[in-house]
């Protein structure tokens, strides 16, 4: 079983480095082509399913990735982004920084010390959520010979890897954010896997 897992194109507050969590921003005209670009690098991949997060931005980049293959789009929470609660819409870049918490960044810098924000979901919650439905997939013999497309997001693909890899939370990004449209790809057989490439860009 093959998985590609593919963070969805830039939106205006990526661009502005805006908390995103679960506000449904849509892809900006950059975010647009860059899915076109990676839809045209992945063209030839053979996929038998496509799963998306809900959110806007993953469902448009999943439609454009999927092109014109007769595949259903199925639509998870499993893949949904980790939520930043009252803090969405808050600028973490440094010189513009107007989170109230000024410890905030320990989510990107320090995630065992990271403090969830209010109303907001904690890293070893998202974890759960999102490496549980992607095991699931690499569980099911139904599925041993297929190929998958998942469209995600930054945080919650890193929840994926981290919790299939079953790291430490103090290991969680283990890397830097993936880029927008950046791909990754899961290699399942026999109840393992491997990291075949991580946030290959085709742009």
């Amino acid at each position: 079983m093959d998985i590609y897992l593919i963070r969805h194109g830039e939106t205006q507050w990526n661009r502005e480095k805006r908390l995103q969590g679960v506000t449904d921003i849509p892809l900006n005209e950059n975010g647009v082509g860059l899915a076109e670009k990676t839809a045209e690098g992945l063209k030839d991949v053979p996929f038998d399913r496509i799963y998306t997060s809900p959110l806007i931005r993953a469902r448009r980049t999943a439609e454009i990735i999927r092109g014109e293959r007769p595949i259903e789009i199925v639509e998870t929470e499993g893949l949904l982004e980790i939520s930043f609660g009252e803090y969405e819409g808050l600028v973490h870049q440094p010189d513009r920084y107007n989170i109230p918490d000024p410890d905030f960044r320990r989510f990107f810098d320090d995630p065992a010390r990271y403090t969830t924000p209010p109303g907001g979901e904690s890293i070893v919650h998202m974890r759960q959520r999102t490496s549980s439905f992607v095991k699931e997939i690499m569980d099911d013999p139904a599925n041993r010979d297929m190929t998958f497309l998942m469209v995600s997001h930054g945080a919650a693909i890193r929840g994926i890897l981290s919790g299939l890899l079953d790291l430490p939370v103090g290991q969680f990004w283990n890397g830097p954010v993936h880029r927008n449209c950046g791909v990754t790809k899961l290699h399942a057989e026999g109840g393992e896997f491997r990291v075949e490439f991580e946030n290959r860009i085709y742009y």
